[in-house]
């Protein structure tokens, strides 16, 4: 007599080691429990929509997603007809199963290496230390206002950003340690609250969630006939 859990079809055994096509079999065998098999398509069905919806959230077309997900459920749908068909031998196929769970994990090995390196991405600071534009760019005198703006592909709910004041004639006195400047921004989360320091100082502000266009009410208190440069040192968007 012959242990049946060792026989091997032809077909299997050209295709798949006998280490693998004996499991294969036995895993095979054990969806003829219906609650076994309902148990795996439910993994299936869970698994695709959570990674398309999270797909969705982290900004991919809806279009593409939705194909990409409808289409993984079509082929799982047309795997559940044959798990049971039986050949001429009367053997069933081992393929339709390893379907069933070759999705989720093919899903599963690509989307979390993937959502690990997206979200280290995303957890880096956006450098804008060069992207800032001021308006008008001319030296300032004691109450001028300049306008502080810049765009960025990659919004982040929170800005640093320091600045800089130098004298604009060097032959005039020595202002700059006295000067101050009151930062205020127009718009978004943080919007009318006036910050006022040294520019050498960080201002922090509270932009909100996806705010690409970034503007700085910007003034300057110095002393009086006191011309000086405003620049940008260093800002960065972040979480």
């Amino acid at each position: 007599m012959t242990d049946d859990t060792n026989v091997v079809p032809s077909d299997v055994g050209r295709r798949l080691p006998a280490w693998l096509s004996g499991r294969a079999i036995r895993f095979r065998d054990a969806l003829t429990d219906d609650r076994l098999l309902a148990l795996l398509i439910l993994v299936d069905l869970v698994t695709l929509l959570a990674s398309a919806s999270v797909w969705l959230a982290l900004g991919g077309d809806a279009g593409v997603v939705g194909v990409a997900a409808g289409a993984l459920l079509a082929f799982v749908a047309a795997m559940l007809p044959l798990i049971r068909r039986r050949d001429a031998e009367g053997e069933r196929p081992l393929w339709p199963p390893l379907v069933l769970v070759v999705i989720p994990l093919a899903i599963l090995i690509v989307g979390l290496p993937a959502w690990g390196v997206w979200a280290y991405l995303d957890s880096r600071p956006v450098d804008m230390s060069h992207s800032f534009t001021l308006s008008p760019n001319r030296p300032l005198e004691n109450g001028d206002t300049v306008v502080a703006s810049a765009h960025t592909d990659d919004p982040r709910p929170r800005l640093t950003i320091t600045f800089d004041l130098t004298q604009h004639n060097r032959a005039d006195p020595l202002c700059t340690p006295g000067s101050k400047l009151a930062v205020t921004l127009p718009t978004g989360a943080g919007q009318g609250l006036r910050q006022k320091r040294p520019a050498s100082e960080e201002f922090v502000f509270d932009l909100g969630e996806g705010k690409k266009e970034i503007k700085l009410n910007v003034e300057l208190t110095a002393e009086q006939n006191c011309a000086l440069d405003l620049s940008v040192v260093s800002a960065h968007l972040d979480g």
